[in-house]
């Protein structure tokens, strides 16, 4: 028994993909959005735990802006500053749009497979930033990165997405993958 494929045109594929990232902004405002702050936050405090008890992240809102807030010792000194939340947090839509949209275009396991590699790697390079954050004026290293990826997350979550398209040419006609 042959299975028919629904998404078998590329104008078919790019209206899911739009509609997939629709969805997901959608539910990201309606509250997706800080449930991922929370999880982000909480994986981020485990590892600076380990590291440097002084030193944590919360998320908090004022006057309807939500941003990340650093506690931490500067100079020996307390100190707090704020980070806001949108740039480092709106390109994981891209990434969780696109990898949803291959569970419907590529085979279950290499979807699935995909899934798991593409989150866990954007969520570590975005946990990596918020490190450097917390210690953003104790090397001149982190400091140096941490400038480089500051704005850097939506070319990040497009890389991943250009990697799985060349691994897996969902956007090619059937004469090309032949």
């Amino acid at each position: 028994m042959k299975m028919i494929n629904l998404f078998d045109t590329n104008l078919k594929k790019a209206v899911l993909l739009i509609a997939l990232s629709l969805l997901i902004f959608v539910l990201w405002q309606k509250g997706l959005e800080t449930s991922y702050q929370k999880s982000l936050v909480n994986l981020t405090n485990k590892v600076l735990k380990i590291t440097d008890k002084d030193t944590r992240l919360t998320v908090e809102t004022d006057n309807g802006e939500t941003y990340f807030m650093v506690y931490t010792r500067v100079n020996g000194q307390r100190a707090s500053f704020p980070q806001e939340t949108g740039s480092l947090l709106e390109p994981f839509i891209i990434v969780l749009s696109w990898q949803i949209f291959m569970f419907f275009v590529i085979n279950f396991k290499k979807a699935f497979k995909l899934f798991l590699i593409n989150t866990v790697v954007f969520v570590l390079i975005q946990m990596l930033f918020l490190i450097f954050l917390t210690n953003f004026y104790s090397s001149e290293v982190q400091k140096f990165l941490y400038n480089m990826m500051k704005d850097s997350f939506y070319i990040v979550a497009l890389i991943l997405v250009i990697k799985d398209n060349m691994l897996y040419p969902v956007f090619f006609t059937k004469d090309i993958q032949e």
